[in-house]
């Protein structure tokens, strides 16, 4: 018999002492399956289910029976609750007190209705029905007596005062601006009815484009329509283009300049003619700065020939400007307010500017037109005064006075003496607004030295 070796025994040994064990253990440790002991001693079989989402799952009975208990314990509950809300009883309210919620205390509670009183109903395809009101009837009251109101005493007429026929014409020639200076000149002889004003305008227009509108065959209109005593011209404005017969001609060129002083005189020959006195209106300066000086230049040429004919040149200028010479759009009014004198434009003038740009032709006119005296007009009220007010207060009060520089001096009377000083000694110091000589030795004596 052959003598195997100590350590080939030991192994041998070990093989079948394993071999035996797997043989004495049970179905379920042979196929993977393994056993969970409670404290109770008893044992659960694991359940194999088949595999799901790539993986295997492994249940317990025990873990399903509990999972079953706690559906059905869930199921009962909400079933009470459900039973108890029927009941209008909610147990899970029942240990809250009763106080109001944030809306409640903001708003307060809403009130139960009466079950007694009557409500619509609620339900879906119900018709309202209202109870019919009880109305009491109630007797109307009496009148109150209404008392007769006064007889108001009968107004006496007022005699409307006599229509003034224009006898004194005064035509405007321009484009749109000289428009709003013939309204300006409307209101400015406001006082004066007997002098009327024709307008001879054309937006857009200028001496020019002769295409669009002739200023020379307006001029001989004006003149042959009847009697006129004064031409007030203001055009220019749209005159910064070139001459459509002398296109080559830059605008404020020698060459154009020569043609713009023709066409001047040209409008200026009609009222020559006749002796009619002719007032050109400057050109006021423009927003834009460009503009501006253009307008310079054909300021300068209109005074020029303006003068030369005869007539008269009124500068606007400086009635537009700022402080600095720069163009304004806001400035002081005849009224002494600071408004708005030019429109968003930049070009065109406000009701207050056209007001102003005609004030400036208004002092020039007065030189020459002197409006009907007030004992004229007095002649021709009724000897008795009338019923109406007299006519000096029936006259419009004209919206500004005399322009008075308040830099310059005192003036002179005609004597040359001083006005104030002449009368500084007919009039106590109380009208002269002086305060009296203090008193020697008073507090408010500041002579020096002081006297005893």
């Amino acid at each position: 018999m052959i003598r195997l070796p100590r350590i080939v025994r030991v192994v041998l040994s070990l093989l079948l002492a394993a071999a035996g064990l797997a043989a004495a253990a049970p179905a379920s440790a042979q196929e993977g399956y393994y056993r969970r002991s409670y404290d109770d001693g008893r044992a659960y079989e694991r359940v194999y289910r088949e595999p799901r989402y790539g993986r295997r799952v492994y249940e317990d009975e025990d873990d399903r029976a509990f999972r079953q208990r706690m559906r059905a314990y869930q199921r009962e509950q909400a079933y009470r609750r459900e039973a108890a809300q029927r009941r209008g009883y909610d147990p899970r309210r029942r240990a809250e007190p009763d106080r109001p919620n944030f809306i409640q205390r903001l708003f307060g509670r809403r009130t139960q209705p009466d079950p007694g009183a009557w409500s619509a109903r609620t339900d879906p395809g119900a018709v309202e029905v209202r109870p019919r009101p009880n109305r009491v009837r109630r007797k109307p009251a009496a009148p109150a007596p209404v008392e007769a109101a006064p007889t108001p005493a009968p107004e006496i007429a007022q005699p409307a005062a006599p229509a003034v026929a224009p006898t004194t014409f005064v035509a405007v020639i321009g484009d749109s601006i000289a428009d709003g200076l013939a309204t300006g000149l409307g209101d400015a002889f406001a006082d004066a009815p007997e002098l009327g004003v024709k307008r001879y305008v054309k937006a857009n227009a200028g001496l020019v484009r002769t295409d669009y509108h002739d200023f020379v065959a307006a001029a001989r209109e004006a003149v042959s329509a009847g009697p006129l005593a004064y031409a007030v011209i203001d055009v220019g404005v749209n005159d910064r283009q070139p001459f459509l017969d002398a296109r080559d001609l830059a605008p404020l060129s020698p060459g154009w300049k020569r043609l713009y002083v023709a066409r001047i005189d040209a409008l200026l020959a009609p009222f020559r003619e006749k002796n009619v006195p002719v007032y050109w209106v400057g050109l006021a300066p423009s927003e834009s700065v460009r503009a501006s000086s253009d307008h310079i230049a054909l300021n300068a040429l209109a005074r020029e020939r303006v003068e030369a004919a005869g007539g008269t040149y009124v500068d606007v200028w400086e009635g537009f400007v700022d402080e600095n010479g720069d163009y304004a759009a806001v400035g002081p009014q005849l009224d002494g307010r600071t408004g708005r004198l030019r429109l968003d434009d930049g070009v065109h003038f406000s009701k207050a500017g056209a007001r102003k740009l005609a004030h400036y032709v208004e002092q020039e006119l007065r030189k020459t037109f002197k409006p009907k005296a007030p004992a004229e007009a007095l002649a021709a009220a009724p000897a008795d005064g009338g019923l109406g007010a007299p006519p000096e207060a029936a006259r419009p009060k004209p919206l500004a006075g005399p322009l008075v520089v308040l830099t310059a001096g005192p003036r002179a009377s005609e004597g040359g003496a001083l006005l104030d000083a002449a009368q500084k000694g007919d009039r106590p110091a109380s009208e002269r607004r002086e305060a009296p000589e203090a008193a020697p030795g008073r507090i408010d004596d500041h002579r020096w030295p002081p006297t005893p």
